[in-house]
């Protein structure tokens, strides 16, 4: 049975999706701020159900600015084609989540294959901050007012390097980033020479994004310090656990250089410009 959630499921879903966090990071942290029936927030989502006599055992999530999400175990071609044909009519920007349940949904909706700025699966990563190496945080510090102007221009880069921004709308979109994320520096001879971010937080558990080091510093290592001082600081104020997901296989080796373990493969999709959907293949 597929049901369309309210705020009375919201601990069941929250149960379910706590034995998923590696892949529903944003799913748990859009429900923990804004619930079910939020309609104006962008990251307000609704939730779509698949129950049994044991209770919810798959979420589907449709975001207020137009992103799909997913929690669906075991999901089958034919449940994809059910979902894709119940978001006729939704506006879609992108949909993330676990590599294959994601990839089976958008083989069922009516999109070109050149409709996707991006639509790759990325290795997934875990670590617990217990088990951070010693002696390879670098010295990081929150961004303040002053760095605006340099965040503008990082978070701009950033956004055209991943495909995941518009370039007509590149300072809108890295101030949108800046508010929303404040990102965190790593600092050498008192200048910033790397940014960090945070995608979602859940409990103790924070999913870090946003890494960006300029072009003519990268392959020294400071990526990996980068994250490694921001999850220092994080593991100082009580955080126990951080996910990531690498775009690329440097980004994946200086990860793994500071502790972190793949642990799945989590797709990120983005279409060139938003559109709206209509029956699925």
């Amino acid at each position: 049975m597929i049901r369309k959630a309210t705020n009375a499921d919201i601990g069941k879903i929250a149960m379910f999706l706590e034995h998923h966090i590696d892949t529903s990071m944003f799913l748990m942290a859009n429900l923990m701020a804004f619930g079910t029936e939020d309609t104006e927030h962008p990251h307000g989502t609704r939730y779509f159900l698949r129950e049994t006599g044991d209770g919810v055992n798959g979420v589907f999530g449709a975001t207020n600015n137009g992103f799909l999400l997913i929690q669906m175990p075991r999901l089958t071609n034919a449940e994809a084609q059910f979902y894709a044909a119940m978001m006729q009519g939704y506006t879609m920007a992108g949909m993330t989540g676990d590599d294959e349940q994601v990839s089976m949904v958008l083989d069922a909706l009516p999109l070109p294959e050149d409709a996707w700025a991006v639509n790759d699966g990325q290795a997934l990563f875990a670590l617990d901050l217990a088990d951070l190496p010693d002696g390879i945080a670098g010295p990081v510090r929150a961004s303040e007012d002053s760095d605006l102007p340099l965040l503008i221009d990082w978070v701009t880069h950033y956004l055209t390097e991943t495909q995941t921004g518009d370039p007509a709308k590149a300072a809108a979109q890295a101030q949108a980033f800046i508010d929303q994320r404040q990102p965190y520096l790593l600092i050498e001879d008192g200048q910033p020479v790397a940014m960090a971010a945070l995608n979602a937080r859940v409990g103790d558990t924070v999913q870090v994004g946003g890494v960006f080091v300029p072009k003519p510093l990268r392959g020294q290592g400071r990526a990996g310090r980068m994250v490694a001082g921001h999850l220092a600081e994080l593991a100082d104020e009580g955080d126990t656990r951080a996910l990531l997901f690498a775009a690329s296989d440097d980004a994946a080796r200086a990860y793994r250089k500071i502790g972190f373990q793949r642990v799945g493969t989590y797709r990120v999709a983005m279409l060139r410009e938003p559109v709206t959907l209509g029956n699925p293949r």
